[in-house]
């Protein structure tokens, strides 16, 4: 039975891909390993991860071990939330990192995931505030890829948001529908099943959304994605959207303000297309970036095509002449005689042993016969 070897494939994943599976398969099978040692030692085991707190993000002890705000989003603490985890994250990290590149996608997962565990730090001890709830400290810790799973949608919603994919066989959902139906599902979830972890879809798609929209650095110079069809309230259904463009405006100078943000020309309205080079600059930019998506999916999906072998010089001379019946020592004489000389001076035939000129030919060969075209027939 021949070798199994899987050095050729992994040589065609993409280095980002493979660092983030890695980690997170690392810490992953530690959590899994520290967690069951921790259950043997304890008369009744509690939350699972809850023991973890320098591993997980525990919002009452967190303050302690402040690096879990990293290492908590890639730390999934059961079977099913890995293996779901490692497929999701092959899939997006292979497709994003032929668009931006291997640090912008590192950079674009770590942004994701510390925002979204600092934003529920926040939210903990806010809820913990108002009600006294200890279930708001050291309840279910946050832990896992949910946040960051949202973050990709948002970014396959930016570069391809009318592209259409295929579930169950028969189901035809475009893109930019993904985001919403995965906040849908932790929405239910929540109240289901508590706020940790799922609340973190919530606050991974926020922070994606304006990551992409304010900060990300594009290759003609600019930061973030000015387009009108990007703005937050095109999330929402259309009757709130005027609601949500108010607010989103008075937050945005808000913004501007404290400078959190970059101001842009002529914001008037949180869904304007302002900014250097104005609409024209950011529909290119656009363009430019869903060309360079189209390129990178059919490279990983077409064969090159086999180069074509061109002939050049007395050879295609050559085979150009016997392609249209005049011979090549004919032509060779025509050509050097002029345009009016005859075809035959350059040619002999043997007769019975002796040799013999054939007579003279009616045609002569114009010089523009040389690029291929047929000879012209000359009249006496």
């Amino acid at each position: 039975m021949p070798a199994i070897s899987f050095l050729p494939f992994l040589q065609n994943v993409p280095s980002s891909t493979r660092l983030l599976t890695a980690l997170l398969i690392l810490f992953s099978l530690a959590g899994f390993g520290l967690q069951n040692l921790a259950n043997e030692n304890l008369p009744k085991p509690g939350p699972a991860g809850l023991e973890l707190p320098w591993l997980v993000l525990v919002p009452g002890k967190s303050l302690i071990f402040p690096w879990t705000v990293l290492t908590a989003g890639l730390v999934e603490l059961s079977v099913f939330e890995l293996i779901f985890s490692i497929i999701t994250l092959v899939l997006a990290t292979r497709y994003l990192d032929r668009i931006w590149g291997f640090l912008e996608v590192l950079r674009f997962s770590a942004v994701v995931i510390v925002g979204s565990n600092v934003i529920a730090f926040g939210f903990s001890w806010i809820v913990w505030f108002v009600t006294g709830s200890e279930e708001a400290l050291y309840g279910l810790p946050y832990h896992g890829l949910s946040g960051l799973q949202v973050g990709f949608l948002v970014a396959f919603t930016q570069l391809i948001p009318e592209h259409q994919i295929q579930l169950l066989g028969a189901l035809r959902i475009k893109v930019k529908a993904l985001p919403g139906i995965y906040l849908l599902i932790s929405n239910v979830l929540i109240f289901v099943l508590g706020s940790s972890p799922y609340m973190l879809v919530q606050f991974g798609f926020f922070v994606a959304w304006a990551y992409l929209r304010f900060f990300k650095l594009s290759e003609d110079g600019l930061r973030g994605d000015r387009s009108e069809t990007f703005a937050f309230q095109y999330w929402f259904p259309g009757p709130v959207r005027p609601y949500i463009a108010k607010a989103g405006n008075l937050v945005f100078k808000l913004a501007v303000k404290v400078k959190l943000v970059q101001a842009w020309d002529d914001p008037v309205q949180y869904s304007a297309l302002p900014g250097p080079g104005g609409a024209r600059a950011e529909a290119e930019r656009r363009r430019a970036m869903a060309l360079k998506a189209l390129d990178a999916r059919i490279a990983s999906t077409a064969p090159a095509p086999p180069a074509a072998v061109h002939t050049a010089g007395p050879l295609a001379a050559s085979s150009s002449s016997s392609s249209s019946g005049v011979p090549a020592s004919g032509l060779g004489a025509g050509v050097g005689a002029g345009a009016g000389a005859g075809v035959g001076a350059g040619d002999e035939s043997v007769v019975g042993g002796s040799t013999t000129a054939p007579p003279p030919l009616k045609t002569a060969v114009s010089s523009r016969s040389v690029g291929g075209d047929k000879p012209e027939k000359v009249k006496d």
